[in-house]
């Protein structure tokens, strides 16, 4: 699940990952419009967060787990 967000950031950050803990969904992306960062969650938990992460600097690589031979760049996603 990859979601952009501006002005729901903080519902993103506070509900949204444990529905979707909650329904087993295995990786959940916030990509951050207004600070050009991507926070990934991964492997859920029984009505927890998952495992954070959050990448911040332009040139960092990031792939989602579904498709680990997509590899990205923040430079790519803000293009």
């Amino acid at each position: 699940m990859i979601e952009g967000a501006d002005s729901s950031l903080r519902y993103d950050r506070t509900t949204k990952p444990r529905i979707y803990a909650e329904a087993a969904v295995p990786e959940y992306w916030i990509v951050d419009c207004v600070t050009e960062s991507v926070e990934i969650y991964r492997t859920p938990r029984e009505s927890a967060c998952h495992d954070f992460i959050r990448i911040v600097v332009g040139d960092a690589t990031v792939a989602p787990q579904a498709f680990p031979d997509v590899v990205l760049t923040l430079a790519d996603i803000f293009a």
